[in-house]
């Protein structure tokens, strides 16, 4: 096995961390010429690669230019172009983050498994928002009543315990590889909801010195 054919890298497809084999390789120079020469020059380089795991194919991209020099070269910017994350999980509670991680790395190995993480996720989101119900469906119905989820989440919370239930128990359910993927989009959307949304409208309100009005203030200038 040479070096230079495996890159080391996460599989978005199935979480594996490990050498992903280079399949393919492409170099796409750009030089930005005036008057004859070279006034900005840049490096973009494509790589596909396969997981070993899980067989899925990724897009990998680096990119240099004349601006991101150091003192050894050239500083690198690095990306993976696909499969790009519908979210990009920055405030979510650590535990909460490894928790939906596993529940990625366990979709293309375990549907049984898969289900019952992805039932843990939610869990642990109503015990760090402050449940003290004893079980899932208690703690649900809590979070919609007071407004941490709207009810539309809470009909997709119930598809998750419910189906999260059925793989604990070993119950045998004919689900699919894409009902899985439709559940993970349902937690992603959750977590998004919960952690990610208020931070970005927080920092949107702050940076126009924005202030919400409460529903009482609202109704007095209605009023008047």
């Amino acid at each position: 096995m040479k070096e230079k054919d495996y890159l080391l890298e996460t599989c978005k497809h199935c979480g594996n961390k490990g050498l992903l084999k280079i399949v393919a390789n492409y170099k796409q120079p750009y030089d930005e010429i005036e008057d004859y020469s070279v006034v900005f020059s840049s490096d973009t380089t494509w790589l596909l690669l396969e997981c070993p795991v899980c067989n899925g194919i990724s897009l990998y991209k680096t990119y240099t230019d004349d601006t991101m020099v150091i003192p050894n070269g050239y500083e690198l910017d690095v990306s993976m172009e696909y499969p790009g994350s519908k979210y990009d999980f920055q405030n979510v509670p650590k535990s909460i983050l490894e928790s939906y991680q596993a529940v990625i790395k366990t979709s293309k190995v375990d549907l049984s498994i898969c289900l019952i993480a992805v039932r843990r996720v939610l869990e642990k989101i109503c015990k760090e928002r402050g449940s003290k119900e004893k079980t899932l469906d208690a703690m649900l119905k809590e979070m919609v009543n007071i407004h941490i989820l709207p009810e539309t989440l809470d009909q997709c919370s119930f598809l998750i315990r419910k189906l999260g239930n059925s793989g604990a128990h070993g119950d045998d359910i004919d689900i699919l590889q894409s009902d899985i993927l439709e559940l993970i989009d349902f937690i992603e959307t959750i977590l998004y909801y919960i952690y990610e949304l208020p931070v970005k409208i927080a920092r949107m309100n702050n940076k126009y010195s924005l202030k919400l009005e409460n529903k009482t203030d609202t109704d007095k200038k209605t009023l008047e």
